[in-house]
């Protein structure tokens, strides 16, 4: 079979139950229109990480207040660990995760980016002066401390000269895609849940119907007849 008797592929259509679906790329034609997890460290900024803090319908006293998520990302842009940070604050992982997933909170996403862009290049800036200068590591004898050594990590210095430039932390996934999957799971849930509401409700008049027939094939007396009205000859 040559390459002009070869079907070409129905195009794509609307599909609510695949969040990965972008209407949009397939108005423009594109081949393959779904969204793909945005991965990678976004470029470092100077200075403080500004964002706008989530706003909450409720005001509570322990909660995600401005101040609680501002020292979040500043934990964050330290250690750069979500579950270290969150308890850093008082707060879970879960309850983080939740927050990002929360309406206005687009700032708050990208501000999650570049304090674990920033906590990553921390790391290696460490790493490399460790690799460097040396580091006291302390010398353990029978589960005892017995004295610090001054000692250089030669793995971690053929490690940074190997010619690896991509680590596990510039493929993760970045915490603004994530909250653009995230809601799209939302929309999809909520039609979902109004595709069945309208049909349980088809289903109930439609039964209802049912059960008037059946009412009216039992007593004739319930039969309703609309007769056209009569009209007087002169």
């Amino acid at each position: 079979m040559s390459s002009k008797d070869t079907p070409t592929p129905p195009p794509y259509t609307f599909d609510p139950y695949n969040p990965h679906y972008n209407p949009e790329l397939a108005a423009a034609g594109a081949e393959f229109p779904f969204d793909c997890a945005i991965t990678g460290l976004v470029e470092i900024t100077d200075g403080e990480i500004e964002f706008t803090p989530v706003p909450r319908l409720r005001k509570r006293r322990n909660g995600w207040t401005p101040e609680t998520q501002r020292a979040f990302i500043d934990a964050l842009s330290i250690c750069g660990c979500i579950s270290r940070a969150a308890r850093a604050v008082g707060k879970t992982p879960a309850s983080a995760y939740r927050l990002l997933e929360a309406d206005g909170a687009d700032s708050f996403a990208a501000a999650w980016d570049q304090a674990i862009a920033r906590a990553v290049e921390a790391l290696k800036l460490d790493s490399l002066d460790r690799s460097l200068n040396g580091a006291w590591v302390p010398v353990v004898r029978r589960g005892k401390i017995m004295s610090f050594e001054h000692r250089r990590s030669d793995r971690l210095a053929i490690a940074l000269l190997s010619g690896r430039d991509h680590s596990v932390a510039d493929r993760r996934e970045r915490a603004e895609s994530r909250r653009r999957y995230r809601l799209k799971l939302k929309m999809r849930d909520a039609i979902e849940a109004e595709t069945k509401k309208l049909t349980e409700k088809l289903r109930a008049e439609h039964q209802a119907v049912l059960d008037r027939i059946e009412a009216e094939r039992r007593d004739p007396s319930l039969r309703v007849c609309h007769r056209p009205p009569r009209i007087r000859s002169f």
